[in-house]
This record gives C-alpha cells, structure tokens and sequence, in this order.
C-alpha cells in the first residue's frame, strides 16, 4: 500500500499511514449465492456489459488523506465480505474465497479537474473487470486542485451483500475513530455489520414513458451529462452513458398534498403522484407505474438501484386522478405495509393489462447523515452512469435551504438525449406553477398540441414548399446555436452539443425571425436540418416570440442594455483590446483556502447571470448577450490556483486580451508574491458585466459565501436578485426615452468641444502619427487633515464628498487653462429601478455636465452649482453619452464632447476582511494595478475608503499621452493637490476662485 501511494504522500505522511496499514486476511472460501453464480455467468458471457455502480462524494475542507486512506482500509477489514474474489476449483466449480490484501481495493490518483475526475470515475465503470482477479469493489481517491472526490465503484455481484449505507458508515466510523495523529487504533464501536439482503434484480425496462422521447435508431450522441460537462468527456463515454440532471423546486408546491411539515414518505407520495399524471399526459398513456421505496428516509443515497432498498412498492397510477387526496391517503398506506406489494389506483372498470410505462421514485438521503467526516463537507456528486437503465429515475432530497427541494433525474440510455433535461424542466414548472402541464415553452404557441407519428421518418414526409430554404434556416440557427460552422444538414443537433434549452431557443428564434413553426416532438425525433424541414411549417404573417427562458427562468439569449451597447461601440473602435479591462488585485495578509474560495465565487457566479455571459454577433448585425448556465460553468476556465501561476502572471492577466464570445468575461488567477510569500490574486473582468456598484455588492456575497463554504455548508441566500439580463431585454423593448434625451441635447448644444486643458506635446502634432491611446497614471495622496477637511467642507455646504472633490478638480482645471467653462464627463449608476439595486451587471452609464466659473464666485458657490447639476441631471441617467452625441451631429473621430472625467469609488470593498463563523478573519488589501492606457484625455478616479477607523482618500489620474507629457502631468497633479489643500481649510469655502490662482503661480509652467 505504501508503495502505491508514494508519489501522492509526503514523507512526514507515509510513516502514519503505514502505522496502520497492515496486512489482510488469509484466503478462505465463502458461501456463494445463486444470485452471485448467475451475475458471474453474465460477466463471462459479455466481459464488456457494464455491471458497476458507481457513487461518488466531493469533499470541501482539509481532508487529512492518510487518515482516509487508512479508514477506506479498515473499512474493507471489517467487512471481509466485500474483498472477495471469484474462480473455478479444480473440481470445476464457482467458488468464493477471500481476498489476501486489502489494498488492491484502494487507489488513489492526481487528476487536474473535478471533470477530469468524473471522467476517470467513468472509464473505471466502463472497463472490463476481472472477478478472479479483482475485487468486486474499488474505492478512488481523486485529488485535484479544486477538490478531493472519493468514489467508489460496486460490482453487481455484490448487490445482495451490502448497501451503500452500510459501507459509508464504516468508513466515516474508521476516519473520525483515528486520531490525527495516527498512532492508535479506531475507538468507538466495531463497524458496522453487513446487513442481510435479498439479491438485487435488474431495474425493469418496460413501455416508454413518452414514445417521442426515444433516441432514433443508430443514434450516438452523446448523454445527457449536465453534471459531469459534457465537453471534458470521452466521446465513446458519453454515447454509453445515461444522463441525469438536477434543480430545485420550492417545498411549499407540494404542501397541498403532502403538509406543511412533510416526512420523506409524503414527499415521495406527493411527487410521485404529480410526475405520474405528468408523464401520462406527456406520453399520452392512460396509466403508468411508478415504483417508490418502502423506507426512503433509510434506504435511498442515490439512483443506482441495485444497492439502495431492494422493496419497491409498485403503484398503478391513472392519468385523471379522481380525488387527489385520498390517492395520497392510499399511497401512503401502501408504503407501510409490508403486504401490498402492487396499489391500483385506477377505477375498476378501467383496469386491464395494457402496456405501461414504468419509472421510479425514489428519495436521495444527505451524505452527511451516512458519510459525517470530521472537518470535512461531504457533498454528493451526481454522476451520470454507463450501467443499463430504466428510462426515467426521480429521485428527491433535502436541499440546503429547508424550504426547497432538490429534484434530480437519471434519464436512460434508450431516451433521446436531451429527454432528461427537458422532462425534468417541464415537470419542475408545472410543480412552480410557471408552466402548465401541458403548455407553451415560452415562445408563442403549444408544443404538445399534436403528437407525433412516431412511424413517419423524414424520407416519408411530404415535402413543404420552399423546404430548401428552410433547411438552410435550420442549419443556420443551428450553427449559430451551437456555435458548430462546420454542421452539415445531416448533422444531428444532439452530437454537436445541444440540449433542450437550446433547442428551445432555436425554435424560439425560427418561429419569431423567420415565421417557421417547429414543434420539440419534430425536434426531438429527427434532430436534423434536413429531416427537421419537411416537417416545419411556414406562416406568411410574422409572429413576435417572446424570449426563450432557462430552467430558471433567466433569459437565455438578449440584446444589450442602452449603457452596454455604448460600451460596446468605444470597445470596437479600439480593436476588441484591452481597453475595458478591468484588472483589479488583493493581497491576503492572512491565509485563505483557494479551493473554497473558488467554490464561494462559483456561488456568486450561479446567482448572477449577468456574470455568465457570453455576446455574439447576430443575423441582424447587432449584438446579444447570452447566459451560460450555472451547469455548463465546468466547461470554461475561469479560475487558476497559485501553483498554477507564476509571478509574472499578474502583469500579464492586465494586458489579456477576452474573446467575448468564447469565454467568460472574467479571470481569477492567485499567486504567490516572491518578496513577502503573500498571496495575491489577481481579478480581471470586462467591464461589460461589471460597473462600481457592482464591485461593492459581488464583495459583500463572496465575504458570506466564503464563511459559509468554510464552515462546511452551501450559502443561504435572502433573495434571488432579479437577473441583469431581465433590465437589458425590459429597456430594449421600451425603446428611447425621447424626454431624457432631450433633457441632454438642450443642456450640451452649444456647449464648447474639443477642449484641451493645456497645449498638447508637439510630437502629437505630426500628422503622420496613428491615433493612439497610450498613457499611464499617477496617484495623489491626500494628507489625514486633508481627508477630513474636504469631509467637514461636504457636510458644512450639505453636499456629497463626490460634489467637493469634483469641484476641487475641475476649479484647478480652470486655473490652469484659463477655462471659462468646462465640460466634465462623469458616470451614473444607471439604477433607477429599486428592483435591481442587488443585480450584478454593467448598468452604469456616463454622461456630461457643463460647469461655468466666474472669478467672483466662491468655493461654496461652485459646491452647490455641481451638486444642483448632478443631482438635477439624476433622472435622465438612463441615456448614455454616445446617444446624446449622435443626437448632437457629433463624430467621435472629429469633436469630442469632453476631455475630462471624474469619478468616484465610495468605500471601495476591496479592502476589507472575510470573518469566519469563529470571529476569526482573513485580511485583504487592493493592490493598485499598473495602467498602460487611457481612451479619455484626463481621468481622476476618486477612491474613498476606509482602514480600520481611519477615513482617506487617494485620486488616481490617467492621462493619455498624446494630449499630455510628463512634465504637464506633474503640473497637473501638482494643482489639483494645491487646491485639495485650500479646500480643506478652515474658511476654505468663502475662498473666491479668483483668490486662489497665486497659490499656484509658484510653480505655474510658462505658456
């Protein structure tokens, strides 16, 4: 064992795992069932049936891994039952005997990825396994830099000797009964015996549930693998597997019917008798039979059936139920009596032996109640699986939050493969109620109005008119869908990665764009362009579809909000660089765990779609913005470990260059600083997602997801916030408010251009020169009596900080060019609705004021002349500046509506402490970022924070170097940190501007 386990372990490790690895039990031979000769004899007739099971947990904390490896250990001696192996004797019979060492049942690997460990989890199912040679069962442990998965892979043979309770518990009895220090025996109780079983038989296979749900022949797409990304898995795997995908319902749905504080069993019953009229009226079948487990709080972990409760009771359930109570009443009574081993629901004269479609029920019991590990969160990965089975297997749980539900389904292998994913969508709205049972997908019209012929194939379709060009539509949004150019109209829609929420986009779009109607029965049964365009229908009138939703309820394709649409044109002008990075740095002055910090920002990236985002071109020239679903995040890179980086990264994160339409708009990279040891990491994000309000909110949720994944649970949030992309589709259907934009028009038409505060560098005039947008940045640092001279200035005058910093730059700016009037861009947070005040997305947008100087007029004076134009301007906040421009005749490559631009960044959240449930905190502190550009001619970022007790404020300014050298930008900086002083003093705001232009003739540059 040790020898194994030497590349993965220390050596300050080895000796404690070897102080408790010792040698197994003797051979001997054991009774042999018949159940176990018959899976033996399956086993060599077809070496490549898949007859494993496989089960897997991620662990989040700090498992100690030898003391793992030695429970798995100890867990595999006390059942001896379990390491066995399987062979002839001479005499010619099957014989049992024990294995001689338990460590052939233990692996341990390094893998890159949770995916990749899914992966490996699933190639070990898949392999051919001999029982002669190998035990029937295998744990894995997988490390990665994400996480530690533990797995374990279950021969049917042994589907009769232990459950997955039983194992699980005697390995959480032997981890937590060793000391961590490895040197005495487990305490505690003996492990748990193994129970006496019946023999596990196969999950039944029976009539379809839903017949247009079936994989057409031939089929090799891949399954249904929500959970496991599909992207990352071998392809020959994926065609073998059976999918499953997950949500979460509100508990209160099912209250009706199963109380308002429901037992596991009530549960069952209650979804049970819902998803049986679901799927009657999806199939259209006049019954189905469910089976549901005799004791679900206590049998159920998982869907691999042949080791959870082998007592099912069978319910023949009918597709109208009569009195919905009483058949609750019946089902409950049925599961606890050992007697009733089939309950017919349906009325008497409706009773007959007709086929029926068959799914199971079942109840999935928290890991943490069977597998409880010392310091460490055991979460259950759902695994798609290569073993055959039944077509659809509910299964329901327990979620974080106590007033949900988590549902989670494994659709078969015979199932089309996106069955799962679209029953379960379908079958958790009706449940919300967003849905009707059977209803409209969110496009327009019914798509279960008629069904199918399933033995009509698109050879045998009549031909529509035009058929042609509607095939060369089809393949067109399928490409763009699925992001597949190389698609050809014979291409099935499956193996190039779709799914049911992209096809409900691609109907979406056909029926709104081009007026062609195709039903999911069409899609789902001939999943080609070609075969798809005999049995699309064409209408002459446009229909408007509404916009496809996801499963919840966030939109899955939209246009550009009004501030990102402007972003977007400066974004394309400078070449889709780098301009509108934003590359931001903490550095941790105490330790913090990468992995759950990673976790933690996943979280905040599940509940913000507006992080998510992906923008592609569309037909019509413009630009939209599409959500990647929280279960797709796996397959996009988007966090790097330190031992990943190096230390150069940092720099180099700044300068990177995002492919919008490929990637996440973000970057989380951690490092190790060389000089201090620190760890810092690095954030870089686009600004098309993200604007200063946001920054403040994102840090708040990372700071309560961080405490909680720390403490080992998932994080309980008040609220879902409503989604950014909601904003953007609401304000593009609303259109221009012509009122706002004329509100801008009329205040900056005649307003002075191009202004320039000083003359610019003589080498900006050779005409030969490419425009650029080269610059850098300086940093002002006011003084603590500074600080709190501006703040007594602000509350003196009833104004903001933002109004007295913005009135100290721009006076300064006006001594310095001798400016009559100045105009000033500056930026608004665009939030005007309450209801997305805790939204996470790019709502800012930026606009200009005029600001007038009179020499007579006070300090005070121009306080309140900013304040009244800023606050006045509020409402109007909706029209970006590029609008206002348009509308002003203004070309951006001639005239300039300002060469200024103040902003502020109020009690920036970037400095600051994540605490942890025991009070104790983990420090962090921005680190500035080096800034090598600048689309505007002077930019002051005004940064008010806060350390411990103590206010202060920094101005960041970035100059473009065309407009300004180096020896203008210090006198620059040099003014404005004149001024700032002047302000701040006692009497400062009775100061007329005219009185304060000799405190910079000291060192006023000749002209």
């Amino acid at each position: 064992m040790a020898e194994r386990s030497a590349r993965l372990l220390s050596v300050e490790e080895m000796p404690r795992l070897d102080s408790v690895v010792q040698n197994g039990p003797d051979h001997s031979t054991m009774a042999l069932t018949q159940a176990e000769e018959a899976l033996w004899l399956r086993q060599q007739q077809d070496p490549d049936a898949v007859l494993k099971h496989v089960i897997a947990f991620r662990l989040d904390g700090a498992p100690d891994l030898p003391r793992l490896v030695a429970a798995l250990y100890r867990a595999f001696e006390a059942l001896p039952e379990l390491n066995v192996r399987y062979r002839f004797s001479p005499d010619g019979e099957l014989e049992k005997t024990a294995g001689s060492e338990v460590s052939s049942c233990l692996h341990i690997r390094r893998v890159e990825t949770t995916a990749e460990a899914v992966n490996t989890l699933l190639a070990e199912q898949g392999a051919t396994w001999d029982l002669e040679r190998d035990a029937p069962i295998r744990a894995l442990v997988l490390l990665s830099g994400e996480a530690t998965i533990l797995g374990f892979m279950v021969h049917r043979i042994l589907g009769g000797v232990i459950r997955w309770r039983t194992l699980l518990q005697a390995v959480s009895h032997s981890y937590n009964g060793i000391s961590s220090a490895m040197g005495g025996s487990a305490g505690g109780e003996a492990a748990p015996e193994v129970a006496e079983m019946e023999p596990a038989v196969d999950a039944e296979i029976s009539a379809p549930p839903v017949p247009w749900l079936l994989r057409t022949g031939g089929n090799e797409a891949p399954g249904l693998i929500d959970f496991a990304r599909a992207p990352l898995l071998e392809r020959s795997l994926m065609a073998r597997a059976a999918g499953r995908c997950g949500t979460l319902i509100e508990t209160a749905s099912l209250s009706a019917l199963a109380g308002p504080q429901p037992t596991p069993s009530a549960l069952i019953a209650a979804v049970a008798l819902q998803f049986g009229r679901f799927l009657a009226q999806l199939g259209d079948s006049a019954a189905v039979d469910l089976s549901l487990p005799r004791r679900p709080a206590t049998d159920m972990l998982d869907l691999s059936l042949p080791f959870c409760a082998q007592r099912f009771l069978r319910i023949i359930l009918p597709r109208d139920v009569a009195d919905t109570k009483d058949a609750m009443a019946r089902i409950l009574a049925g599961m606890a009596s050992p007697d009733v081993g089939t309950l017919d629901l349906r009325p008497q004269a409706e009773r007959n032996d007709a086929p029926r479609p068959h799914a199971y029920v079942t109840w999935l019991t928290d890991p943490a109640f069977v597998l409880p590990l010392d310091g460490i969160s055991v979460e259950r990965l759902p695994l798609p699986s290569l073993a055959a089975r039944p077509d659809l297997a509910l299964g329901l749980g327990r979620a974080a939050r106590e007033d949900r539900l988590a549902l989670e389904l494994m659709a078969g292998q015979a199932l089309s493969t996106a069955a799962g994913a679209f029953v379960l969508e379908r079958f958790a709205g009706m449940l919300a109620g967003t849905a009707p049972l059977l209803g409209a997908a969110g496009f327009g019209h019914a798509v279960f109005d008629s069904q199918p012929d399933i033995s009509a194939s698109p050879a045998s379709a009549p031909p529509d008119k035009g058929a042609n060009a509607i095939e060369e539509i089809i393949l067109a949004e399928f490409r763009q869908a699925l992001s597949s150019p190389e698609m050809t109209a014979d291409d099935d829609f499956f193996d190039h990665g779709g799914h049911s929420l992209i096809a409900t986009r691609v109907i979406g779009r056909l029926l709104g764009s081009h007026g062609i109607e195709v039903n999911f029965n069409d899609l789902f049964r001939h999943p080609t362009a070609a075969g798809l365009a005999g049995l699309a229908r064409r209408h002459d009138v446009e229909q408007e579809a509404s916009v496809p939703t996801a499963a919840d309820g966030s939109a899955l394709m939209a246009p550009l909000s009004l501030a990102q649409n402007s972003l977007w044109k400066i974004y394309a002008a400078f070449g889709f660089g780098e301009i509108f990075n934003l590359p931001f740095a903490l550095r941790f002055l105490d330790r913090v765990d990468e992995t759950i910090f990673a976790r933690a920002f996943q979280d905040v990236l599940e509940r913000h779609s507006g992080l998510r985002t992906l923008f592609r071109q569309q037909e019509d020239g413009t630009v939209g913005q599409l959500i990647v679903a929280p279960e797709d995040l796996g397959a996009y890179k988007w966090f790097w470990h330190s031992h990943e980086s190096q230390a150069g990264d940092r720099n180099q994160e700044a300068a990177y260059r995002f492919d919008l339409s490929h990637e996440l708009p973000l970057r989380l990279r951690f490092l190790i600083e060389e000089e201090s040891g620190q760890q810092v990491l690095s954030l870089l994000f686009h600004h098309m997602v993200l604007d200063e309000w946001s920054v403040n909110l994102m840090m708040d949720e990372l700071g309560h997801a961080y405490r909680q994944r720390a403490a080992g649970k998932a994080p309980i949030w008040a609220e879902q916030p409503a989604p950014f992309h909601e904003f953007a589709r609401l304000q593009h259907g609303a259109g221009l408010n012509q009122a706002h934009l004329a509100y801008w028009t009329d205040m900056l038409r005649d307003s002075p251009r191009n202004q320039q505060i000083l003359p610019r560098p003589a080498a900006s005039d050779d005409a030969s020169r490419s425009p650029s947008n080269a610059g850098g940045w300086v940093e002002l640092k006011l003084e603590s009596a500074v600080t709190e001279g501006l703040y007594a200035l602000a509350k003196a005058n009833g104004a903001s900080l933002f109004n007295v910093v913005y009135a100290a730059i721009a006076s300064s700016l006006h001594l310095l060019g001798s400016l009559d009037e100045l105009v000033v861009g500056t930026s608004a947070s665009g939030r005007n609705e309450p209801d997305y005040f805790d939204t996470i997305g790019y709502f800012t947008t930026v606009v200009a004021h005029r600001v007038g100087f009179s020499p007579e007029s006070t300090v005070a004076e121009l306080i309140d002349q900013v304040k009244s134009t800023i606050n006045g301007s509020l409402p109007n906040t909706d029209i970006p500046i590029d609008l206002v421009e348009e509308a002003l005749g203004i070309v951006r490559e001639q005239e300039h509506l300002f060469e200024v631009f103040i902003q502020l960044h109020a009690k920036n959240k970037f400095n600051g402490a994540f605490t942890l449930e025991d009070e104790s905190r983990i420090e962090f502190r921005q680190v500035d970022p080096e800034r090598h550009e600048s689309v505007l001619g002077l930019q002051f970022e005004v940064m008010e924070e806060k350390l411990g007790e103590e206010r202060c404020i920094r101005v960041m300014m970035t100059y473009r170097s065309e407009h300004y050298d180096p020896q203008q930008v210090e006198l620059i900086r040099q003014t404005v940190l004149k001024i700032f002083h002047h302000f701040a003093e006692p009497g400062g705001a009775s100061t007329r501007l005219v009185d304060l232009r000799p405190a910079i003739d000291a060192f006023q540059a000749p002209a």
